[in-house]
């Protein structure tokens, strides 16, 4: 799943928030969507900071789906709130995010394990396309 973000698609600053990390018009692959009870839907996606990856979630209601077909490693996982995710199944671990930011290295090679599927997926689709 792809999605480009188009920042003229809202002036709310609440939607907008931590976007100016990312580059307005500029596709990025999505690496999991979240719907947290009562929230925005968001989704999660890389980019540079100070010359390091990073990973976030971002207001779904700032991008342009581009490519809808969805990673074949995702998994549905719902929470007693009515939350849920896509995602792949370890990053919905307790504590993987925690790990993974803590710079865990059992949970970083997870992270880019799963990573690289998605980003496989993504890739062959570009590689398919017309």
């Amino acid at each position: 799943m792809r999605a480009r973000l188009n920042t003229s698609t809202t002036t709310d600053p609440k939607i907008a928030q931590g976007i100016t990390a990312l580059t307005d018009g500029h596709e990025y692959v999505v690496l999991e969507i979240s719907a947290r009870f009562g929230m925005a839907t968001s989704f999660r996606v890389e980019f540079i900071d100070h010359g390091l990856r990073q990973s976030a979630l971002f207001d779904t209601r700032v991008f342009t789906v581009t490519s809808h077909s969805l990673p074949p490693t995702w998994q549905y996982f719902q929470l007693e709130s009515g939350s849920f995710s896509l995602c792949p199944q370890p990053w919905n671990e307790p504590g993987f995010w925690d790990d993974y930011y803590d710079g865990d290295p059992l949970a970083v090679a997870v992270y880019e394990h799963e990573r690289a599927a998605i980003l496989t997926h993504s890739q062959s689709l570009t590689e398919r396309s017309w």
